[in-house]
């Protein structure tokens, strides 16, 4: 079984920062946000299968209230996974970084660096503990 340390988290935060690096500069394509209800956009999201599958969304969203991220597996069990967010204000930037596990279905709201950023960029992965089907998918609340 593939175990998540500190090199995972390392790839994860190093990856998401070339992501900040590019997707700052301009707004992110509202063709990749599909709006959940009139205030919930999903900003990202994958899938895959197998034994100990593991999959990783990420995404980005402008003026976020919070963020959310969700898995879903079939057959339920239990997971594990890191979530990475980098968010900008004004000229600066901050980010912070965490872990979800538990049973699916597993929702966790994630810790923002600061209050009411301009945007952030959003990345988590997850993996099943046996085989099945694994959805991860991320959503922010904006205004």
């Amino acid at each position: 079984m593939i175990k998540f340390g500190i090199t995972k988290a390392a790839v994860l935060i190093a990856g998401l920062s070339a992501v900040l690096a590019l997707a700052l500069p301009a707004s992110p394509s509202q063709a990749h946000v599909r709006r959940v209800d009139n205030r919930t956009v999903r900003i990202g999201s994958c899938r895959s299968s197998g034994d100990f599958a593991i999959c990783t969304a990420s995404g980005s969203t402008n003026h976020p209230l919070y963020v959310r991220v969700h898995v879903e597996a079939s057959p339920n069990q239990h997971i594990s996974g890191a979530w990475d967010m980098t968010c900008s204000k004004g000229t600066g930037a901050g980010g912070t970084q965490g872990t979800i596990s538990g049973t699916t279905p597993r929702a966790k709201r994630l810790r923002m660096p600061f209050a009411n950023p301009d945007s952030c960029v959003v990345a988590a992965d997850a993996q099943l503990s046996g085989s099945g089907s694994i959805h991860v998918y991320l959503t922010a609340r904006v205004p």
